[in-house]
């Protein structure tokens, strides 16, 4: 497996309060991530400086063993995919006008879509399931139905590495389900794609990610399968929380407060 994103002592900071310390990790090709801990913890402060959205105070980013700094921003936005946690929508917009916003790092404000562009949309689309949803505007979608269209549009852009924070937050059982079975579907379907998902749903991390890395204030304090990361101990320790667990069903069912 090779490495699509390597990050090393990565820091950050906001009012000189430390959100940051000291991160490092690294996203290999053909994995789903998932970053898990309690509220707070800096989760989606490190998706946004994966995505470029903010610059880290401290420490080196690669993609594809090239700095960040050195990859020409349209190039890195047909590389890595963000997908925001309830993204606002404020027009109006067709849905199929919103999946073809994944195709903006390939165009210029002159270009109408290609050949190439209606494919990958056509792609997205299939791959998706919404074919139902087109010629409908995303203001009259569920919020299930718009994640989709979210996902459908950033798989139009042919990541190679797709960031979701929160993904299925308020999302019903069936859509936590599809978006999350479309997103292990996407990295599995090819070796050179990897996604990093932030969840706050214990059992579905276990059951759908790779490999685990548990945050706290700011740092990693575990990593590796989900029955390292989750055990009894670090439950305890940084969610203060007994739980009930069982990994071959990719269960994990708090208990009780501690």
């Amino acid at each position: 497996m090779s490495t699509l994103i390597q990050a090393n002592n990565i820091s950050w900071q906001i009012n000189h309060a430390t959100i940051l310390n000291d991160i490092s990790l690294e996203l290999r090709s053909g994995e789903m991530l998932g970053i898990i801990g309690p509220n707070g913890a800096g989760k989606t402060t490190l998706l946004k400086i994966l995505a470029r959205i903010n610059a880290p105070f401290n420490g080196t980013l690669t993609l594809l063993d090239k700095p960040y700094q050195e990859v020409e921003l349209n190039n890195f936005a047909r590389k890595i995919a963000y997908l925001e946690q309830n993204a606002p929508v404020n027009w109006p917009l067709l849905v199929e006008k919103v999946i073809a916003l994944g195709r903006s790092p390939y165009q210029n404000s002159y270009k109408k879509l290609s050949i190439e562009d209606n494919a990958a949309i056509k792609k997205a689309i299939n791959a998706t399931g919404i074919e139902r949803l087109l010629g409908r505007t995303i203001s009259t979608l569920s919020q299930g139905e718009k994640m989709l269209v979210a996902l459908c549009r950033v798989f139009s852009s042919e990541p190679n590495v797709i960031l979701a924070d929160e993904p299925i937050s308020a999302l019903d059982p069936y859509h936590q389900l599809l978006i999350l079975e479309l997103l292990q579907q996407q990295t599995r379907a090819d070796r050179n794609h990897a996604a990093i998902v932030v969840l706050h749903d214990l059992s579905h991390a276990a059951h759908f990610c790779d490999r685990l890395l548990l945050m706290h204030e700011g740092k990693i304090v575990s990593s590796g399968s989900a029955e390292e990361v989750l055990s009894s101990d670090n439950l305890r320790k940084f969610y203060k929380i007994n739980c009930y667990s069982d990994f071959k069903q990719g269960l994990i069912q708090p208990l009780n407060r501690i």
